[in-house]
C-alpha cells in the first residue's frame, strides 16, 4: 500500500516538475524544476528496486550534468530580449514532434512486449560489477570523450560570458 502511494506521489512530482521545466520563463527556475524531475525519477528507480540506475541518476545527472547546466545558465547574460517567434508555427512544430515521439515510444514498447517470451526469457538485470566492467572496459573511450565534451562546453560558456562583459557597449 505504501509503495503505491509513494509511486503516485513521485510520479506526480516528476510530471509536475517536468511541466515546470517547459513552462517557467526563468532559466534558473527551469533548471531547478529539472532537478526536482530528476530527483523524482531517481526515487521511482529506487522504488522499483533498480538501485544502480537510481545512483547513476543522482551522481551523474544531478551531480554533474545538472550542475553544469546551472553554471552555464548563470554565466550567460539572459536578460537580453530574444527575437519574437511565431507562436502558432512553434506550437505546430512542437505538437508534431510530440506526436512523433509518442508514436515512436508506443511502437517501441509494442515491439518489445510482443517479442518477449512468456517463459521469462529476459536475462536478469546486471549488477554493479557487470556495469562497471562494461562502462570502463568496452565504453571507456566514449565515457572519457563525454567528459571532455562537457568540460569544453563549460570552458566555452565561461569564455563567451567573459568576452561579452569586456566589450564596451
Amino acid at each position: 500500500m505504501i509503495e503505491t502511494i509513494l509511486f503516485w506521489v513521485l510520479a506526480a512530482a516528476a510530471v509536475a516538475s517536468a511541466l515546470g521545466v517547459v513552462a517557467l520563463r526563468n532559466p534558473v527556475g527551469s533548471v531547478m524544476a529539472l532537478l526536482a524531475a530528476m530527483l523524482a525519477t531517481a526515487g521511482l528507480y529506487a522504488l522499483m528496486g533498480a538501485v544502480v540506475p537510481a545512483l547513476f541518476q543522482v551522481i551523474v545527472y544531478i551531480g554533474a550534468v545538472l550542475v553544469l547546466f546551472l553554471f552555464v545558465v548563470m554565466l550567460l547574460d539572459l536578460r537580453a530580449p530574444a527575437a519574437p517567434a511565431r507562436p502558432a508555427a512553434r506550437a505546430a512544430v512542437a505538437g508534431a514532434a510530440g506526436v512523433g515521439l509518442t508514436a515512436a515510444a508506443a511502437w517501441g514498447a509494442w515491439k518489445s512486449f510482443s517479442h518477449a517470451s512468456p517463459a521469462g526469457g529476459l536475462r536478469p538485470a546486471p549488477g554493479v560489477a557487470e556495469i562497471a566492467l562494461d562502462l570502463f572496459g568496452r565504453h571507456l573511450l566514449v565515457f572519457e570523450l563525454t567528459s571532455v565534451l562537457l568540460l569544453a562546453a563549460a570552458v566555452g560558456a565561461i569564455f563567451i560570458s567573459r568576452t561579452k562583459k569586456r566589450r564596451p557597449s
